[in-house]
């Protein structure tokens, strides 16, 4: 055998080692503190949205119709009850809601979407359910999803 190819097969070996510690290295080195308090904070938006939904609901008898309905709400309310950056989320078009939305339902809200990041139907993402509980889903998995039915007059 020449020179020349062990040598190239020493290298091929050295790249492959180096490759499976990289591989191994992000797998197991999992996210950065930043990274999680990123994805938190996605999260800590889409229940503060439904929080707010809901108590808007609530407080005034019908689910908000609009971002700007929203928004217009969220300022009568005191800064301490804390919806975070759901206003600018969901006028900034962040977020998208399921407007005028059915809050009670015999099936169960748990069931529908009621919001999700903007990204989430092209490349999956954030939704917050019915519920308010907020789940990661694919983009295949949002599109056989069932959306909050809206309220009927």
């Amino acid at each position: 055998m020449s020179t020349g190819i062990i040598h190239l097969n020493k290298w091929r070996r050295l790249i492959g080692c180096h490759l499976v510690f990289c591989t191994l290295l992000l797998a197991f080195g999992g996210c950065s503190q930043e990274q999680q308090d990123a994805v938190r904070q996605r999260r800590d938006t889409l229940s503060d949205i439904w929080r707010c939904y809901r108590d808007m609901n609530a407080s005034t008898g019908v689910p908000p119709d609009s971002a700007s309905t929203l928004a217009e709400w969220i300022l009568t309310v005191p800064d301490t009850v804390g919806y975070g950056q759901a206003s600018e989320c969901v006028v900034e078009g962040d977020v998208i809601v399921n407007w005028n939305g059915n809050l009670i339902s015999p099936n169960g809200l748990g069931r529908y979407v009621f919001a999700f990041e903007a990204a989430t139907p092209a490349r999956g993402g954030y939704v917050v359910m019915g519920d308010g509980k907020v789940i990661s889903m694919t983009a295949k998995q949002f599109a056989n999803a069932d959306m909050l039915p809206a309220k009927s007059d």
